[in-house]
């Protein structure tokens, strides 16, 4: 069953590299269109948001198809939108183009975590979703610096393209693979009403919002940072990405194989914090790249391990609402994004590129906070129960 899971992760692969890859062209997209780095980091927040809003929302509706025929659909929606916005005549096209394809990622990553869930036992649930996850950090490893190596020799829009291809390809080794008569359980009125009246449960939905917040005020324009700080060519970016996913995957793959036995609080709270630290040192990297490098491999160590983390923590808390707190979950990941991105053009609009690290980590050290807060708080609620 577990090799059926691959499937699920090269979806994601193609899911993560479609995401991620618009940060790497930052710079190609703001010269091509001729904007602003803020408005392409609208790119990002659009994209992002409207994720946020209609995930919840595409799960009920969606509860009710088979999830091999519901995540082979979302991923070809996704190749389609690609090959759209690779046509795009200009920067208003592309940004509906980006809207839409948001829709299939959407769909796709929180269902593929809730999928997994269903065809594994529970003792490796865990395992299980930190595999599915794996497609992100390699999405990151190779298609993130492959992104933004293609897309300043080839252009962004054959970029593009090529990633629809992915997406088009992987979604025939989910049809494959994923076996059929596969259904979560409806998500009714009662299942969204009892996950909002779980409050342990929603903090640590929380969590994944506000690390994501400081995560993406700083990293939708590391592109534009990198060239700021060390003078960074397209090529260096790239490979700064390549060290970025390389510790990605590395994180993710210790992630999941202690998560069983440590927990995923715990897997969590390590992640953000090594992305915490890089984030409060990265003003040092001015002028260096030998620590660039050094912040860039930490900050990867823990970018991707939260995200397996924070699934498998919340399928544990409660397995009867996995589909609708995965799917919530995953709203919180672009809702975060979404203000990131935005947050981030509004600092360098008006305080340029020195000061995004220290809006970055305020709300980085608070996801900690909340996180440890939460775990506390589920800890007495399950006291009380059994009392």
């Amino acid at each position: 069953m577990q090799t059926r899971l691959w499937s699920l992760t090269l979806g994601n692969f193609a899911i993560g590299t479609g995401v991620m890859i618009v940060p790497g062209m930052l710079n190609e997209l703001s010269a091509d269109l001729a904007i602003s780095p803020a408005q392409v980091g609208m790119l990002i927040s659009a994209f992002a948001m409207t994720i946020c809003v209609t995930g919840p929302l595409l799960a009920g509706w969606t509860s009710a198809i088979e999830r091999r025929k519901l995540l082979t659909a979302s991923l070809l929606l996704y190749a389609a939108m690609h090959w759209l916005a690779a046509l795009a005549p200009g920067y208003n096209t592309l940004l509906a183009a980006r809207m839409l394809t948001a829709l299939g990622a959407a769909v796709f990553t929180a269902q593929a975590a809730a999928t997994a869930g269903l065809m594994v036992p529970a003792e490796v649930r865990g395992k299980a979703i930190g595999l599915v996850f794996l497609g992100w950090s390699i999405a990151a490893v190779v298609g993130t610096p492959i992104g933004a190596y293609l897309g300043a020799h080839i252009g962004w829009r054959p970029t593009l393209g090529l990633v629809g291809l992915l997406a088009a390809l992987f979604a025939a080794g989910v049809w494959l693979q994923i076996p059929p008569k596969l259904f979560v359980a409806p998500m009714d009125r009662a299942a969204w009403k009892a996950l909002f009246a779980n409050k342990p449960l929603l903090l640590a939905i929380s969590v994944t919002a506000i690390q994501a917040l400081g995560m993406f005020t700083i990293f939708s324009y590391m592109a534009l940072l990198l060239k700021d700080f060390i003078g960074a060519t397209p090529t260096v970016i790239s490979l700064m990405f390549l060290c970025f996913g390389v510790t990605g995957v590395l994180g993710n793959v210790i992630g999941a194989r202690v998560m069983d036995r440590i927990g995923p609080m715990r897997v969590g709270v390590v992640a953000m914090s090594c992305m915490l630290t890089a984030i409060v040192l990265w003003p040092l990297t001015r002028g260096s790249l030998p620590f660039t490098v050094v912040l860039i491999l930490l900050w990867g160590l823990g970018c991707f391990a939260i995200n397996g983390a924070q699934q498998a923590r919340l399928v544990g808390m409660a397995p009867q609402l996995a589909s609708a707190s995965v799917s919530l979950n995953s709203s919180a990941i672009y809702l975060g994004q979404a203000a990131g991105a935005f947050a981030g053009g509004l600092i360098i609009s008006t305080q340029g590129t020195g000061s995004l690290s220290f809006y970055s980590a305020v709300p980085m050290a608070a996801a900690i906070g909340v996180s440890i807060y939460a775990a506390n708080l589920a800890g007495r609620r399950r006291v009380m129960e059994a009392a």
